[in-house]
């Protein structure tokens, strides 16, 4: 039953195969992969990294107030490995990914039962998308290695009846989700919000005073793991702001024009081919193309200050979304279709050549086996979390997460925020093959709404997702139709 006493699940031979599992096929990709072009974060991150690595100044990017974690990552790397530096990060990443199979695996076991666990781990080694983003140099891999792990804790902490076990296991949630902030600064207000259920607990077994102490220990280790950071833009900036990408993406989220940054890269080399660009249906492109003019509300260029522009760009953004309330609630929709769409960056690299070893040699299939993992995850994820989630106070934590990641990704539309949810759709497919418990049809209802508002947000999507996927299949300069 959730919430029982477990076995030891990470010691066990079925479990280290499945992690040995993934730690192959995560090899094999970067093995194959050849020569990896950087694209956009990737190049900025590697630009932060060697000059705090030469110079030893810690820089910001003109329109980002990005969190330190990635960089002095990779600086890590090029002071270990000189030029070998992305080859080491890229490895580092395969490894680091084995916290996110182990994590999937023992949120799988905590929630329903072994059985599970397991399975979503095998799901974890075969996901293509997610195996993928191990040799690109963004931060999400080494953000879900201590993320996922810091819910595992949490969701352990809410089952613990030992006080000390229950201490550790928080202390632990909140050392990991503070060190995964200084990498994705998305985490910063879920990490607090997740300690809701636990105060719900303490409120029901000890009352007021219990809760204020329960949570009162997690939320100063957070906070403590943080004031380098704070410390560090205070005396830069002079107020102590976190990092901050809010602004950057109120622009690009909140504006007449919207921007789906999967295709952004892959219209500028269909352009360059001479082939029509793939564009989102009509009620959703750009109202001044459908001859009603709508101003898109520029960025706040003017302000040298970055946290100051970054904080103006955020207020021009709710303004707009106030004064043209339509076009931002028709667009969330859109955005939310390119969150949930079955495609990845692995199609995106595919498409646009950015792989020269054998793995661009083997396009075709890799394309198909990423789309089918995709859609197979979401699909079944959704509807098997619908169906078998718990009523528990766990599982209240993995439905505020993903409400959370939803809401986060409905500003900037990009298939990349959706990754964060892919360890727990796989454990929701695998509660869904696994489980045979009678639900109930309240329950069934809501899985039933949930696969339905997929597939129509995957059918408000088709003539991109399509677009897309051809040209993964055959590539840009290939002759795709």
């Amino acid at each position: 039953m959730p919430g029982s006493p477990v076995r030891p699940l990470l010691t066990s031979p079925s479990a280290l195969v499945i992690l040995g599992l993934g730690l192959g096929v995560r090899a094999l990709l970067l093995l194959t992969a050849g020569p990896i072009d950087l694209q956009s974060d990737e190049a900025n991150y590697v630009h932060l990294a060697l000059t705090l690595e030469r110079l030893g100044v810690l820089l910001d990017c003109y329109r980002y107030l990005w969190p330190p974690g990635y960089p002095a990552f990779l600086r890590a790397c090029f002071a270990l490995a000189d030029d070998g530096g992305l080859a080491l990060a890229r490895w580092i990443q395969v490894l680091a990914s084995l916290s996110i199979g182990a994590s999937t695996m023992v949120l799988g076991q905590r929630l329903f039962d072994r059985r599970i666990g397991l399975l979503a781990g095998v799901g974890w080694a075969l996901h293509l998308p997610l195996a993928a983003f191990t040799h690109l140099l963004w931060s999400e891999t080494l953000f879900l290695a201590l993320w996922l792990p810091a819910l595992a804790l949490l969701v352990g902490a809410l089952q613990e009846e030992a006080a000390r076990a229950r201490t550790l296991h928080l202390t632990g949630y909140a050392v990991l989700s503070g060190a995964a902030v200084h990498l994705k600064e998305s985490a910063l207000y879920l990490a607090p919000l997740l300690l809701l259920p636990l105060a719900l607990q303490e409120a029901r077994r000890a009352g007021v005073v219990a809760t204020i102490r329960a949570v009162t220990l997690p939320l100063l280790v957070f906070v403590t793991v943080l004031t380098p950071w704070t410390l560090r833009n205070l005396e830069v900036y002079g107020s102590p702001r976190l990092a901050s990408t809010l602004g950057e993406n109120a622009y690009n989220g909140l504006n007449a024009t919207h921007r789906n940054f999967d295709l952004i890269p892959v219209n500028t080399a269909l352009q360059r081919a001479g082939r029509p660009v793939l564009q989102v249906r009509a009620p959703f492109r750009d109202p001044r193309e459908a001859g009603r003019p709508v101003a898109e509300w520029p960025r706040a260029e003017e302000i040298p200050h970055l946290p100051t522009r970054l904080e103006a760009n955020r207020s021009r953004g709710l303004t707009f979304a106030a004064d043209h309330p339509g076009w931002i609630l028709r667009s969330r929709l859109q955005k939310w279709s390119d969150l949930v769409a079955p495609v990845s960056f692995l199609t995106r690299h595919l498409a646009l050549g950015h792989y020269h070893g054998p793995l661009a040699d083997a396009r075709p299939l890799l394309a198909a086996l990423a789309a089918l993992a995709s859609a197979g995850a979401l699909l079944l994820g959704l509807v098997g979390l619908g169906l078998h989630l718990p009523r528990s106070l766990p599982a209240l934590v993995v439905l505020l997460n993903g409400l959370y990641l939803l809401a986060t990704g409905s500003l900037v539309a990009m298939s990349r925020f959706r990754l964060p949810l892919v360890p727990l759709l796989l454990i929701g497919a695998a509660a869904l093959l696994l489980r045979r418990g009678e639900e109930g049809p309240g329950r069934r209802l809501v899985a039933g709404a949930l696969g339905a508002a997929l597939l129509a947000l995957w059918w408000l999507g088709a003539p991109t997702t399509i677009g897309l996927l051809r040209a993964a299949w055959g590539g840009i300069e290939g002759g795709a139709s």
